[in-house]
């Protein structure tokens, strides 16, 4: 046990608490809320109220009832009046002194001692709560018990407004935090709901003001709620002060490596099948097979729909028979290729629509029409203003210089700044058979009605 010496000025007070607790000795009671059988505090009420009229209180001093017995050995102390030393117990919520005359345990005597104390006077019902499932519950404004599983919601605001905690409440929830995932806190029932901006345990703040015979908290987290939360994490959350956002980055944690471990496709924190999954990737149509048997026996996490993250897992192995697959490139080909997967693949697509466009394109039959052919071909596969700086530095005479005048029309932009007369009259004459070629993708056609123009 440990002791303290305890003052003369303490000592005065401390028994002129005493003397206070026998003038009004019911006040360690708790009003009980319901007409249960066999109430033990109605049993109680009624035995203290024998004591105070017989002036007996020392008469379970042997008691079993270690409540009875710790009400009988506080009195004791006023036949001498002098209590020296105090006994100490550390509790989660504090410590608390007490003085022994006897044999009450230490914890139920402590309750009795300090009745008038909100959370320390729950001490004293330790084992009656135990023997009689009985539940009692402790603010500066609230002290009733009951032998059924509930709890007052007027109860539990008081309890959060004596601790200073905000809340918001409706008829059936009380809810805690504003942000983030959040948890769902049950006791009997009652429902909080607790956000992960509020930086507390709610269960050892709520412990603090109650005395259960049993564990009730039933806790359910709203991340990813096709994955139970792991017990172990919320067993650890009630027994521990562990924060609401070190519970929820915990279990953040655990279901991301369940989700992994167990095959589970989710996207966004939300649950598909492997089918479903590749469609909200949108993989092309002729990928998705392939890419469905490689990812078939492991599961895959996003954040957000991510071609890349998929394609950086199965790269390293099959990048060559993904872009043959989709791009029917040769090994050499894809050789040349740079960059991450979406960079290869985008790439890929070019190099691909190159050689398309290359091989629809007629042969050049002249340097003007090489140079024709070479900028249109570089307008379609580098886009607009890669192909307009090709064009400037690649114009050799006047003719040239006409063909990109009417290049440069075709493709929306208007510097006849540029040329000379010559040059903007006989680009405007072959304007249209080059906005054809641009704009319509018709280039054969229209190069056999130029070739007579431009030799």
């Amino acid at each position: 046990m440990i002791t303290k010496a305890n003052s003369k000025e303490s000592e005065k007070a401390f028994i002129a608490n005493i003397k206070n607790f026998f003038d009004n000795p019911e006040i360690i009671l708790p009003k009980c809320t319901d007409s249960c059988f066999m109430c033990p505090i109605k049993g109680y009420e009624k035995k203290i109220q024998k004591m105070k009229e017989s002036n007996n209180f020392g008469k379970y001093h042997n008691s079993a009832d270690q409540f009875l017995s710790g009400v009988s050995e506080t009195y004791r102390i006023l036949e001498s009046e002098k209590a020296p030393l105090l006994g100490i117990i550390k509790t989660n919520y504090g410590s608390v002194t007490y003085c022994k005359r006897g044999n009450t345990d230490e914890f139920i005597i402590s309750g009795v001692q300090n009745y008038n104390n909100d959370i320390y006077r729950l001490m004293a019902f330790t084992n009656t709560v135990k023997s009689k499932r009985l539940r009692v519950y402790s603010t500066k404004n609230f002290f009733t018990a009951t032998c059924r599983e509930k709890i007052d919601l007027d109860f539990i605001s008081d309890l959060l407004n004596e601790e200073n905690i905000p809340f918001t409440k409706n008829e059936e929830t009380v809810v805690l935090g504003t942000a983030g995932n959040k948890i769902s806190v049950s006791i009997y029932n009652a429902l909080i709901e607790v956000y992960e901006d509020f930086d507390n345990n709610i269960v050892f703040i709520m412990l603090k003001h109650m005395l259960l015979p049993d564990m009730p908290f039933k806790i359910q987290s709203d991340f990813m709620n096709f994955i139970p939360d792991n017990p172990e994490i919320i067993n650890e959350f009630i027994q521990k002060r562990m924060s609401t956002k070190q519970l929820l980055t915990r279990i953040r944690k655990d279901k991301l490596n369940y989700a992994l471990k167990n095959n589970y496709y989710v996207i966004a924190h939300q649950q598909y099948g492997i089918d479903e999954f590749l469609d909200k990737l949108e993989f092309d149509e002729k990928l998705k097979p392939f890419i469905k048997e490689k990812i078939a026996t492991r599961g895959f996490v996003l954040d957000s729909p991510s071609q890349r993250k998929v394609l950086e897992y199965i790269f390293p192995q099959y990048k060559n028979e993904i872009i043959r697959l989709m791009y029917d490139l040769t090994d050499a080909e894809i050789k040349t290729l740079n960059g991450n997967p979406m960079e290869i693949m985008e790439n890929a697509k070019l190099l691909t629509s190159k050689k398309s466009m290359k091989s629809q394109i007629m042969e050049p039959w002249s340097e003007n029409s090489r140079y024709l052919i070479d900028l249109v071909t570089y307008y379609f596969n580098y886009g607009k203003s890669d192909s307009i700086n090709f064009g400037r530095k690649n114009m050799n005479n006047d003719i040239q210089k006409s063909i990109y005048y009417a290049f440069l029309k075709a493709a929306g932009n208007d510097e006849e700044w540029m040329f000379t007369e010559n040059q903007i009259l006989l680009g405007k004459r072959i304007f249209t058979y080059i906005d054809e070629m641009v704009n319509h993708k018709n280039v054969n056609e229209q190069l056999k009605k130029i070739k007579g123009i431009i030799g």
